[in-house]
């Protein structure tokens, strides 16, 4: 029995390495190939779950901590540090999550937490290292914004809006400086994308290679309970509270601007998920046709999309359109 036990750590050590080796060449290829990066930070801990789900926690964690001395060595003690906040608590999570059969919700929710730490612990180390602050991250020059402004009148935009180049200018500058206030709202938000491609990535890769996982609940069944609109309400009135009863308490309002930025962001996926559950009430020769008109749709209207998506994922929270029951009772 102690040559057997002795026999299963050496060959989950033996594997842990190889995984390692893998994680870091994975980690590697964004550095060496740019283009690649996005895909990169999506796949490079996959090796991980693997090992967390064949041997265990403790040999992940040790996997990925070796995967990261690796990449130390190779690049910079900068992008490994930074390699290892942002993916590091996400990876050990779905294989946490995988190990005790977690469901899909479960497993994103907690995901997505660990990967907002991992986000604003990176920042905090860029902003430090930098020595700058979100002031100096937002702030825009003025000749820029004259520059956004030309380019919007060189192609003849502002006469589409109905807008003057002041007010073109002036919307710039709110813009910019929004996305200060809202930077917390945008971490959070960064965090569920990455908690959501990782999990859909390790579902995907792993079910090709036969790994036994548990079962993932489809998106056209995705429902937030009912309690989470409460959220997105409250968000709306503490911006309205803000801005019309607190105008001189200015983060009264912008608590309630992040608070709406995350719900919309969660309701997305509700949204999308009632879309697909009515294409895929059509006829089954028209459903592929419905999904490439989905995808048309969206790639004609990017920038509004997940505002609509999002309102839509609400709305299917207070009327139910696919009777599911509002208060999502216990199937």
């Amino acid at each position: 029995m102690a040559n057997s036990r002795l026999g299963m750590e050496t060959k989950s050590i033996t594997e842990g390495a190889l995984m390692a080796a893998l994680t870091a060449i994975l980690a590697m290829a964004g550095i060496f190939i740019p283009m690649l990066e996005p895909v990169v930070m999506t796949i490079w801990t996959l090796p991980v779950v693997v090992v967390c789900l064949r041997w265990g926690m403790r040999p992940g964690a040790v996997t990925m901590a070796a995967a990261g001395l690796v990449i130390l060595i190779i690049a910079t003690p900068t992008y490994a540090v930074d390699m290892l906040l942002r993916s590091a608590g996400p990876a050990l999570i779905i294989g946490y999550g995988f190990i005790h059969k977690w469901k899909s919700e479960t497993s994103i929710l907690f995901t997505a937490i660990a990967a907002f730490i991992g986000l604003a612990a990176s920042y905090a180390l860029t902003f430090m290292i930098m020595g700058i602050g979100l002031d100096n991250l937002f702030s825009v020059e003025p000749e820029t914004i004259n520059e956004f402004v030309l380019l919007f009148s060189n192609y003849g935009l502002l006469d589409q809006f109905q807008m003057s180049a002041a007010e073109m200018s002036e919307f710039f500058t709110n813009i910019f400086s929004m996305l200060k206030y809202l930077f917390p709202g945008m971490l959070l938000v960064g965090g569920l994308f990455t908690a959501f491609t990782n999990y859909v990535a390790a579902n995907f890769v792993l079910g090709k290679l036969k790994v036994p996982l548990p079962p993932v609940t489809k998106l056209s069944d995705f429902r937030m309970p009912f309690g989470f609109v409460f959220g997105f309400i409250f968000g709306l009135g503490l911006m309205v509270v803000g801005d019309v009863f607190l105008p001189g308490l200015p983060f009264v309002a912008r608590v309630g601007q992040n608070i709406s930025l995350v719900s919309i962001a969660i309701y997305i996926f509700q949204g999308i998920g009632l879309i697909l559950h009515f294409i895929g009430r059509a006829e089954p020769s028209a459903r592929k046709i419905l999904k490439i008109v989905f995808i048309i749709v969206i790639l004609m209207i990017f920038l509004y999309f997940f505002m609509i998506v999002g309102l839509i994922g609400i709305a299917d929270a207070l009327f139910d359109f696919r009777k599911m029951g509002i208060f999502n009772k216990k199937k």
